[in-house]
């Protein structure tokens, strides 16, 4: 109702006399209590209430029309519980009821037996004569109607009454109209916190699975639905998400195919998910660029009313499951990528060295027994220290390439920058790859001994210094077709060397690195040696770098 049917109401009210002070009073008071507070249920009482005690009716009630037209709703006030309990049913708007939903005006009517519309009352309605309704309107459309019978001061409703209700019936449609924007204000208020909640836990490394179930618990309790149900659909293969309640197993189903959502009979959907007398479900696709891969299935006991905001924050957190699906699965082959990005490089350091260092060793055991088999026999003691260095180096060799496997498997079970980052040899891995990612060799990478055990954490920092400064120099100015990094501790001493074929250091370079590397070796009881010499023509040059220092007396932090 607008101001206009205000002032029509309050001009009738002034036609028919009623300028006692006392109704005036109490029709003031009346339309200010209805104006009160904004819990849609709440007015509603309060609208029959104040609408039975300004005209002195014994019943009252207020019905609110539903979507097929009867009453969704019927509120009521002075049924005893004894006479509620023997009524069989409360009006369905059937009757005079319906009359005044299907022709919104107010109505007075002495007997009510006698009117054409009647059509008696449900078995145990208590006996009514008088009766008296009126419509509320809002915003152009009948909302419900008020209700009243039994005048007691009198015989029958007057046309003040008439007048006062319809005065009534505007405040209540004001009422009504502040309840409802209230309540979708704070339906679209709870949607968003959960959109907002919800949709940054990805980016906050909460688990999608987590995730999931978290919104399906959130939709229940704002749809007060029996169960909802975050089904995926992966070429053709069906998966619970995430659901609440007990879990549910699923087979081949079927789902509405449709691309909206829709709101079905139970019958409609696969058994499984039909629990605790639900009857009603509402199908939710879930989209992504492809096209819908998944539903929001929620089931109700009772036909939902998807009003705009209800639909519209469904519609979000379809979104925001969609949005969660999809980051997981770019997570994971982001994932998947880096791993095999980091087996390639495993392969290629099991390339470079593991391969040709066993090639080398082939060819050192195929020279010799080339020359057993010619009949060159150790006759000599000198030849005989020959072949039993020739040996010797095998061997050496033999140990330091099992080593490089050892260093490859173990990279092969960890992954950088994820877990294990706190051990000495995922540390060292780091650094190595992270050194060599653009340069065109690789650096073999050798361990011996407990090295993530018996190495105090103090002197990580050191470490990653000789690493960092030894690496640099091999990999800028060595120009080496082999650079070594060697971390031992035994003996309770811990050694990192770096050594390389290059062209050596010149005797006229200086290199300030390597006296901050001599002060942090003296500084945990150390030393640092240099040993290089110049690549020539009939021998091969290199550098090695060897920085030790002793494991007892050192600082565990």
């Amino acid at each position: 109702m607008n101001s206009r049917g205000l002032n029509e109401a309050l001009d009738a009210l002034a036609r028919h006399g009623a300028d006692d002070p006392a109704v005036l009073r109490d029709l003031l008071e009346a339309v200010l209590v209805v104006g009160q507070g904004l819990e849609l249920d709440e007015a509603l009482q309060r609208i029959v209430e104040m609408a039975t005690s300004v005209v002195d009716a014994r019943y009252g009630a207020l019905g609110v029309r539903g979507p097929d037209g009867g009453l969704s709703a019927f509120v009521n006030t002075g049924l005893s519980k004894a006479q509620r309990a023997r009524m069989e049913h409360l009006p369905i708007g059937r009757g005079v009821l319906g009359l005044l939903i299907d022709h919104p005006q107010v109505l007075r009517i002495p007997e009510l037996s006698k009117h054409p519309a009647s059509v008696g009352f449900p078995e145990g309605h208590p006996p009514m004569h008088t009766f008296l309704g009126a419509p509320i309107i809002v915003r152009g459309s009948v909302f419900g109607s008020i209700y009243l019978t039994e005048k007691q001061s009198a015989l029958e409703f007057s046309e003040v009454d008439e007048t006062l209700v319809a005065v009534l019936a505007v405040a209540a449609g004001i009422a009504v109209d502040n309840a409802r924007l209230f309540e979708r204000a704070r339906t679209r208020h709870r949607w968003m916190q959960v959109l907002a909640r919800r949709g940054s836990e990805p980016l906050a490394g909460i688990a999608l699975a987590d995730t999931l179930s978290r919104l399906c618990s959130d939709v229940a309790e704002l749809t007060d639905a029996v169960d909802v149900f975050l089904l995926t659909d992966e070429a053709g293969e069906i998966t619970v998400a995430g659901h609440t309640g007990p879990p549910v197993v699923v087979g081949d189903m079927v789902l509405p195919a449709r691309g909206s959502r829709s709101v079905v009979i139970a019958d409609e959907v696969p058994s499984e998910l039909i629990r605790r007398d639900a009857a009603w479900v509402t199908v939710q696709p879930l989209q992504r660029a492809a096209g819908a891969f998944g539903w929001i299935v929620i089931t109700h006991r009772s036909r939902p009313d998807w009003d705009d905001e209800a639909a519209s924050g469904l519609a979000g957190v379809a979104e925001v499951a969609s949005l969660s699906v999809v980051y997981a699965e770019q997570q994971q082959v982001a994932r998947d990528l880096e791993v095999l990005e980091d087996r390639h490089r495993i392969a290629r350091d099991l390339h470079d060295h593991v391969i040709q260092r066993l090639f080398a060793i082939g060819m050192s055991v195929q020279t010799m027994l080339a020359a057993h088999a010619a009949g060159q026999h150790m006759e000599t003691e000198e030849a005989e220290r020959a072949t039993t260095a020739r040996l010797e180096q095998v061997v050496t060799d033999l140990d330091r390439t099992i080593a490089q496997i050892r260093t490859s498997i173990f990279d092969l079970q960890t992954v950088p920058g994820l877990h294990d980052t706190t051990t000495l040899r995922r540390r060292v891995l780091d650094i190595v790859s992270e050194l060599a990612t653009h340069a065109p060799i690789s650096p073999g990478v050798q361990f011996a001994g407990p090295v993530d055990t018996v190495v105090p954490e103090s002197l990580g920092p050191h470490i990653d210094a000789v690493l960092r400064e030894g690496l640099s120099n091999a990999l800028r100015h060595a120009d080496a077709e082999h650079i070594d990094v060697s971390v031992r501790a035994d003996d309770g001493v811990l050694s990192v060397e770096i050594s390389d074929d290059g062209v050596g250091i010149g005797s006229d370079v200086t290199y300030r690195g390597l006296d901050n590397l001599t002060r942090r070796a003296e500084e945990c009881d150390g030393v640092f040696n240099v040993v290089t010499s110049p690549r020539g023509k009939r021998h091969a040059g290199g550098t090695t770098l060897t920085w030790s220092v002793p494991l007892t007396g050192q600082s565990p932090q």
